[in-house]
């Protein structure tokens, strides 16, 4: 995941742009190599390792002098140590799979010679949104919005290692302030420069789209030939197992320090799967008029092939004529025969979407099993196991 090939038809989603630029210079980004784990080794130094450093200077580390030590937050392990690692680390497998999606396009002739100037403008106009300054001060304003949203917001009406109460409220300890400016801030940056990214790559869909595709309607992918397209869409579940990270260890907050109860959050869990599940499969609805008009007419033209195939077929084998061979039908025998029944059949199934429930069932589970340990909070450990044992047998 270090090193990046670049894509022969030249689309990157993330080699460019301020943020990209700066890091550049500083070297934590080399020219044909992303860095990630370097970049990570330097964000945990940057949030988690001070906001330890800070809270034990301040005797707020562990111990009783406050309900909630800084070593007993769930969600600044989640956040910290784990959801901004995977931010960065998603960066070389989006990456990647972006660019090849783009490229094939081309390669598998999706893309008819007569668009590709229109192909190599999409490419163009994306890149000039990735490199965008504006919308990066953009992306650095929605960051710092969030930041202030939750300025004078705290967790729990008790102290923790984050604020101090007293009876003229809370008072935000020397570690709540970094955690808040710099930890939170640069988590924020990280997760709305996704957002974008993901903008920019709808985009790229959204103007393939709408150009000429040649697509195969009896393709073994049963999408025409897009299934490429969902394939690389489930590559994003780097995104969600992150973001759900971060929500699981802010529940897992609320349930232990807070006395909640896991049950009060069913629907909000239920809701978020969805909601996923919309964000990242419903832009590729985009190509749907092209496969419901791709399969109308394939189902017409192997219509019209079949029954001029099995009238053939009929002359030859029931009323023993010899109707001659036609190159375009092949001979009416009964390999041919079943070759064209496979294909119609082939056709018949084809979706009227760009993914199938295996998409679907990714991008699902990246969603809920980071929530999964919070069972714990509600079972015992050997009884949980216990459950899903039986469920696998």
């Amino acid at each position: 995941m270090q090193s990046q090939s670049r894509s022969h038809s030249g689309f990157s989603l993330l080699r460019g742009g301020p943020a990209h630029r700066l890091q550049l210079s500083l070297g934590l980004i080399g020219p044909e190599s992303l860095n990630l784990w370097r970049r990570v080794f330097w964000c945990v130094l940057l949030t988690w390792v001070p906001l330890l450093v800070i809270s034990a200077v301040e005797g707020l580390a562990f111990g009783n002098q406050v309900r909630l030590p800084f070593l007993h937050d769930f969600a600044a392990y989640a956040r910290y140590l784990l959801a901004v690692p995977i931010l960065i680390l998603a960066e070389g497998l989006v990456e990647q799979r972006t660019a090849d999606a783009a490229e094939h396009f081309v390669q598998s002739g999706l893309v008819p010679e007569a668009n590709r100037k229109r192909f190599e403008a999409a490419i163009a106009n994306c890149h000039a949104w990735r490199d965008s300054v504006v919308a990066e001060c953009v992306v650095l304003v929605l960051a710092g919005i969030s930041v202030f949203a939750v300025s004078r917001k705290f967790p729990f009406p008790f102290s923790t290692w984050i604020s101090i109460v007293s009876e003229s409220g809370h008072h935000r300890t020397l570690g709540g302030w970094w955690y808040l400016i710099v930890a939170n801030g640069l988590a924020q940056f990280l997760l709305w420069r996704w957002v974008w990214r993901a903008v920019i790559w709808y985009r790229f869909l959204w103007l393939m789209s709408k150009l000429d595709l040649r697509l195969i309607p009896t393709h073994p992918d049963r999408t025409g030939g897009l299934g490429f397209v969902g394939d690389t869409q489930r590559m994003f579940w780097g995104i969600v197992v992150a973001i759900s990270t971060t929500s699981a260890g802010v529940l897992a907050n609320e349930i232990v320090h807070g006395g909640m109860a896991l049950e009060s959050y069913k629907f909000s869990i239920a809701a978020y799967a969805v909601i996923v599940l919309v964000i990242f499969l419903a832009p590729l609805m985009l190509f749907t008029p092209l496969l419901v008009e791709a399969k109308d007419k394939g189902l017409r033209e192997y219509g019209t092939l079949a029954i001029s195939h099995n009238h053939m077929f009929h002359r030859k084998w029931v009323h023993g004529e010899n109707p001659g061979e036609d190159p375009m039908l092949g001979t009416p025998e009964i390999s041919s025969l079943a070759d064209l029944g496979a294909a119609y059949d082939m056709l018949a199934e084809m979706r009227s979407t760009a993914f199938d429930p295996a998409d679907a069932i990714v991008l699902l589970l990246a969603a809920l099993v980071p929530m999964a340990p919070l069972l714990l909070t509600i079972m015992p450990l050997d009884k949980l196991l216990e459950l899903v044992s039986k469920l696998l047998v």
